[in-house]
């Protein structure tokens, strides 16, 4: 983690990360428990729709990174979502202002993580990309798996306005620890007197036409409509084929978050020596094996072993979508684009699940998750050759001037 200790710029943002992202889950986790025991499924239901929706915006949020002065974005975003959650917790407002209130978090939360990803070449520099995602997935896993223990411990102890209070903390920090990051702007003053449509238009076009965001959009569309159908199944496959405790359930979603850590932690160590194209392919396979295993396993500890591969596999593709999009984009374009890959999960998750919920009752959990594994792997038939003929064609592109 020589980065976190050499660089103070990265620490800091790594830092904000850590922060606001185990906010973000805390939260996330509290506000489910409080709405379904105040509302019941539907109020869940449409809570989970109020914190989706707004990502669905991507490239039109995506395209205030590449306008605007990014940390100042941040620092904007991180603001506003601690006001809107401080009006949570001490407003206790009804159902329809509190989804009101979660789908502005969220659009705030969406502008937050282009500009993020956009600012990460200018603080680390080319060199250092593969490492420096490796060592902020590992961060924000971290804030992953503990953010939902820790909101339903505090929920249990303290209550929501306590919780919230402490999310509100979270995001006044990120705010802090950006702010003290300057003079990394992507935006010349050229490009932000550019009118809107036009830095939107000229994103789109990158996603149209760049090889390596086409594969990795793909890629995501179709990895995910798979991969989703795990958290369908997992908790069924636990209670009716595996007759697993609550405890043992959790342990699965555990698994899977520390398989989310220690994949970026071992690429992290590894540094710039590893191809990402490369990490991309095995993130896939450690993907659909884990989940074909966990489908498969006729005991709870194999299971357990599968999520925790699974984990691995997507952990790594993180972390290696993330590098071959910052070292393939002109840093002017990679708000809008990277505002409009993260759609595709978002799109494929809401897929997953309606197709996914009659195929449960129909085919049962095991079935499911070995659609899932299958899936995934296919996806790597399709991902793999576009990516290679992309990356080919960059490098044909790149030698031909010194070849001429």
């Amino acid at each position: 983690m020589s980065l976190l200790r050499s660089n103070v710029a990265f620490r800091r943002y790594w830092s904000a990360r850590l922060a606001s992202y185990a906010g973000d889950q805390l939260a996330r986790t509290a506000l489910l428990i409080a709405v379904f025991d105040r509302h019941g499924g539907a109020g869940v239901a449409l809570l989970l729709l109020a914190s989706t929706a707004p990502r669905l915006l991507g490239p039109l949020l995506g395209a205030l990174a590449d306008r605007f002065d990014q940390r100042r974005l941040m620092v904007g975003c991180d603001t506003a979502q601690a006001l809107l959650y401080l009006a949570v917790a001490l407003l206790a407002p009804p159902l329809p202002v509190l989804l009101a209130l979660v789908t502005a978090a969220t659009a705030a939360a969406t502008t937050f993580t282009p500009a993020g990803r956009s600012l990460l070449p200018r603080l680390v520099g080319p060199a250092h990309l593969p490492a420096a995602n490796a060592q902020l997935a590992t961060g924000v896993n971290i804030g992953f798996a503990a953010g939902p223990a820790v909101g339903g411990v505090l929920l249990a102890t303290l209550g929501l306005t306590t919780t919230m209070l402490v999310n509100v903390a979270t995001f006044v920090l990120s705010a802090l620890l950006i702010s003290g990051v300057r003079g990394l702007s992507a935006a010349t003053p050229a490009r932000r007197a550019e009118p809107f449509r036009r830095v939107l238009r000229d994103g789109l076009r990158v996603v149209r036409g760049h090889g390596v965001v086409r594969a990795i959009s793909v890629g995501f569309l179709v990895m995910v409509s798979f991969a989703a159908l795990d958290n369908l199944a997992i908790v069924p496959l636990g209670r009716t084929e595996l007759n697993a405790s609550e405890v043992t359930i959790g342990l699965l979603g555990t698994a899977y978050g520390v398989g989310m850590v220690l994949g970026p932690m071992c690429l992290a160590r590894a540094g710039a020596r590893i191809r990402m194209d490369l990490v991309l392919y095995g993130a896939l396979v450690a993907l659909g094996l884990g989940t074909l295993v966990t489908g498969l396993s006729p005991v709870i500890a194999l299971a357990i072993a599968g999520q925790a591969a699974a984990g691995i596999g997507a952990g790594w593709h993180n972390v290696a979508a993330d590098t071959l999009i910052q070292q393939s984009v002109p840093a002017d374009r990679l708000g809008v684009v990277f505002g409009t890959v993260y759609m595709f999960p978002y799109a494929a998750e809401a897929l997953a699940y309606v197709v996914g919920a009659p195929l449960l009752a129909a085919a049962g959990p095991r079935w499911v998750l070995v659609i899932s594994g299958l899936g995934v792997l296919a996806a790597l038939g399709l991902i793999a050759p576009l990516l290679t003929r992309a990356l080919g064609l960059r490098v044909r592109m790149r030698l031909a001037p010194a070849n001429g």
